[in-house]
């Protein structure tokens, strides 16, 4: 196990911003770690580099405990929101600087020779003698991994990397950078608010809120079996209920009926808009007796406004896994076990 977290805690003031937190990560895997804004996400990766003391718990890396450890001392590299490249430097001497200093100093030579090295396997290497200012966003985003990679660390941290990007750039560049990760064999905790982003990355899910992780494991077990209603609202598609959780896929959406199917289950539901992707339509929905919304594919013909049934199947709803009972909900409340 490359690293390990045990009973992590941190509290500024008598405000706790986590607490008891643990994980283990893999040597070459990479896991996305998801969250609102505020839940501790940035706290823990400078905790894990150094840049902050937890108030308790413990850090592993190799099995060495680094938890005290300085900053510079430790094999890992914390790559932050923006690419914070120096402007007055070229791109090479930017790459290089790590190296230029402490226990990886090395000869001017030698720092070239690597940084033209590193710039090459970013697609990048024609541009050395550049400066930030006349790269891209998703250069200058490439020029930062390469800075961070070329000293070697045992676990990169990734705060965000990709949050000043324009759409369109950040859907290519985090594929890319998966990929160069991948091919590179690099161990990295990779940080983001958005869902898609953090399947695409991470071979590992981990779900925080409220300074703590709601759940763990993989981006399809977190999606597909949510532990809880706080992982279902924030990582998964569907209605939740108190005790269980309603897959979208599982979900039709029909004209309002009074008729009822045996084995089916109805809740009323409102289109609010249709928007069309991969080949199909889907329809944005308001459920007012769940307060939720949900987002369900449907080749019928709806209009904005209307009112529809969502219907499934009661054997569809699938208990939480800290339940003991499944709970199936209608408009009325009503509960069937």
């Amino acid at each position: 196990m490359l690293m390990k977290v045990e009973n992590l805690a941190i509290s500024y003031n008598g405000m706790t911003v986590f607490s008891d937190l643990n994980v283990e990560l893999e040597k070459g895997k990479i896991m996305s770690l998801v969250g609102p804004s505020g839940c501790g996400k940035t706290t823990f990766l400078r905790c894990i580099s150094g840049l902050t003391s937890p108030t308790s718990g413990t850090i592993q890396l190799n099995g060495c405990d680094i938890t005290k450890t300085k900053p510079e001392e430790r094999p890992v590299v914390l790559m932050f929101q923006q690419p914070l490249l120096f402007p007055h430097m070229t791109i090479l001497q930017n790459v290089t600087y790590g190296l230029k200093y402490g226990k990886r100093k090395l000869k001017k030579k030698e720092r070239e020779e690597k940084g033209l090295a590193i710039l090459e396997k970013v697609d990048l290497g024609s541009h050395g003698e550049r400066y930030p200012h006349q790269l891209s966003g998703g250069q200058q985003q490439r020029v930062a991994l390469a800075r961070a990679l070329i000293v070697n660390p045992d676990l990169l941290l990734l705060d965000e990397p990709f949050s000043s990007l324009d759409p369109s750039l950040r859907s290519s560049i985090r594929l890319w950078v998966k990929d160069f990760l991948k091919n590179e064999g690099v161990t990295a905790l990779f940080v983001t608010h958005d869902r898609e982003e953090a399947m695409i990355i991470g071979d590992e899910i981990a779900v925080m809120k409220d300074g703590s992780f709601q759940q763990t494991g993989a981006p399809e077990e977190v999606y597909q079996n949510p532990k809880s209603s706080t992982v279902a609202e924030m990582f998964s598609e569907g209605v939740h209920f108190e005790e269980s959780f309603l897959p979208a896929n599982q979900l039709t959406i029909r004209p309002v009926s009074n008729l009822k199917v045996s084995d089916t289950e109805t809740i009323r539901a409102v289109i609010q808009y249709k928007v069309y992707k991969y080949g199909h339509s889907f329809y944005h929905l308001h459920v007012p007796s769940l307060k939720q919304n949900v987002v369900v594919s449907s080749s019928q013909l709806f209009n904005d406004g209307d009112h529809v049934d969502l219907t499934y199947l009661r054997s569809s709803v699938q208990p939480f896994h800290n339940e003991q009972s499944t709970i199936y909900f209608t408009d009325k409340a009503r509960q069937s076990r």
